[in-house]
């Protein structure tokens, strides 16, 4: 595969043109226009959220995974401490837009920039341990896409 780049004038700001060439459509072709298709149209790196004391703003860098827990979305952060927001988890996702956050769980998502290790564990799921000491559970229904978002 060659990647280059090429200045065009005519466009308007923030906008990008990406054109993919090939002798044929093939399986290739195709997983490259899925994972255009899937990245994200603005880019967002500060999110604010509501939470029942009021509204907190945090860099969207910062989060390191999402978990439901009673009705209840938390949101926990590098830093060690978390945010919760009665939002749910398919809106929160959808909301940022942001290809490195990938469900695992039909209650938890991770940002694969703090992944630090997958372990095998039971029944074909899977241990993620993530930046400070933190982890969840991945669903062995989530292994794979997570595995495809990791480039395995």
């Amino acid at each position: 595969m060659v990647e280059s780049f090429e200045k065009k004038l005519t466009l308007d700001n923030g906008q990008i043109e990406v054109v993919i060439r090939s002798k044929e459509d093939g399986a290739r072709v195709q997983q490259l226009l899925h994972q255009l298709s899937s990245w994200p149209k603005t880019v967002t790196d500060r999110l604010t959220i509501k939470t029942s004391d009021g509204l907190v703003v945090v860099k969207v860098a910062d989060i390191v995974y999402l978990d439901v827990l009673d009705k209840e979305l938390i949101i926990y952060l590098q830093q060690g401490t978390a945010v919760m927001t009665s939002q749910t988890l398919a809106t929160f996702l959808k909301k940022i837009a942001n290809p490195d956050f990938v469900q695992v769980s039909k209650h938890a998502a991770v940002n694969i920039n703090h992944l630090k290790a997958l372990e095998n564990s039971f029944s074909g799921s899977m241990l993620a341990k993530l930046a400070g000491n933190q982890q969840t559970m991945v669903s062995r229904r989530y292994v794979k896409a997570l595995k495809q978002a990791l480039g395995l």
